[in-house]
């Protein structure tokens, strides 16, 4: 599996996950995401972060190459292109 977290400049928070939910799920889902989570910063308005599972690097360079990707982002509210940092999951503890 490969990771990724998107810092994502937005213009709303509830516009970006409606499409972030329907429109960009499928745009995920078509190249290999496992799923992902939405966070937005309490102290950085207008900033969110999101985790992104993919099936391998492949599948992520698949979707951030897509030409209809940078539109979907758009029509959510994104105010220029994410930043992606890939992650290397080590562990993952119970509380």
């Amino acid at each position: 599996m490969f990771t990724t977290l998107a810092k994502v400049r937005i213009a709303d928070a509830q516009r970006f996950l409606d499409v972030f939910s329907t429109h960009g799920l499928a745009k995920r889902r078509a190249h290999g995401s496992r799923g992902a989570q939405a966070f937005m910063l309490p102290d950085e308005p207008g900033v969110a972060m999101v985790l992104i599972d993919w099936t391998d690097r492949a599948s992520f360079d698949a979707f951030r190459d897509d030409p209809e990707v940078p539109p979907t982002m758009r029509s959510g509210g994104a105010l220029e292109p994410p930043q992606f940092t890939a992650l290397e999951r080590r562990g993952q503890y119970e509380a």
